[in-house]
């Protein structure tokens, strides 16, 4: 039998269309190609791909997408449209698609009669207390009151904590330019100072003073309570919460629409790339 192969821009151009047009289950996107034969003919194909190929390769497209993100962003940076000098970061809450698995039978390895469980999905808290069953986005935006734009994003597990993300993927991307990086609480880790200290790097984030405090962590208290330090810390408030607020609702990714971790990380992937792609349309 013949082997058909598909490049990597044609499947990224037929994701972004179901992105698009909200398709996520890939034998309906299957279908849904099946009858275009124009279609295929511009994607340069001879033959729908079935759908155990589109999941494959959807699940390969953060390794595809997250340089073009970059590649984007750093478009911004050389046109002298943003700056890098401060960034924010911070993590986002999505709940999985379908019921819920509470934590007791969860734990216990007892799924529920109900069924359309994520069984990939643990729950997180968010800084407010409240939990979520499902996946915690992460990123890190340039503090920018006009347009804020993510240049690394990635997708875990929501019980994964953010500054084990941010000290193993995110503090990566800081740019030799970058001065401050302004985080919440969840970032309140030596290990996150560390990683941005020997970057030369100020890492902002609030942080409690108690009688036994060591005397570089009232240090960094004093520093973060210092009014034009509060004043640069708000721009957290119109830079990244903002972004990720958009994201969310433009993709409808508040309620995730696939289940798994591989496919929650592709589809946040996907459209964080589409989000760099229409910012960098309108500006032209």
């Amino acid at each position: 039998m013949a082997r058909y192969s598909y490049s990597e821009l044609s499947m990224v151009k037929v994701f972004v269309d179901g992105l698009i047009k909200g398709i996520h289950e890939f034998k309906t996107l299957h279908d849904h190609l099946e009858g275009k034969a124009e279609v295929q003919r511009w994607l340069g194909w001879h033959h729908v791909p079935h759908r155990t190929t589109l999941s494959r390769r959807f699940k390969a497209l953060p390794n595809q997408l997250c340089s073009l993100i970059t590649e984007v962003y750093q478009g911004f940076v050389s046109s002298e449209q943003i700056q890098e000098e401060v960034m924010s970061v911070d993590s986002s809450l999505m709940q999985a698609q379908g019921n819920v698995w509470h934590k007791k039978d969860r734990d216990a390895g007892v799924l529920p009669k109900c069924g359309n469980i994520d069984t990939e999905a643990p729950w997180g808290v968010n800084g407010c207390g409240d939990w979520t069953f499902g996946y915690r986005f992460h990123c890190l935006v340039n503090a920018d009151t006009e347009l804020a734009l993510p240049k690394h994003v990635t997708v875990h597990a929501a019980n994964v904590k953010d500054g084990v993300v941010f000290t193993d993927e995110l503090a990566a991307s800081l740019s030799p330019d970058t001065d401050v990086v302004l985080a919440d609480s969840g970032y309140d880790e030596q290990a996150c100072y560390d990683v941005c200290d020997k970057k030369q790097i100020s890492l902002i984030a609030p942080l409690e003073v108690k009688p036994n405090t060591p005397p570089e962590r009232i240090e960094r208290a004093t520093l973060f309570n210092d009014p034009e330090v509060r004043e640069v810390f708000a721009l957290r408030k119109v830079s990244v919460e903002p972004f990720q607020g958009h994201l969310k609702t433009l993709f409808d990714l508040e309620q995730l629409p696939v289940k798994g971790l591989k496919n929650v990380r592709s589809l946040v992937t996907l459209a964080v790339f589409v989000y760099n792609f229409l910012a960098w349309i309108n500006r032209l």
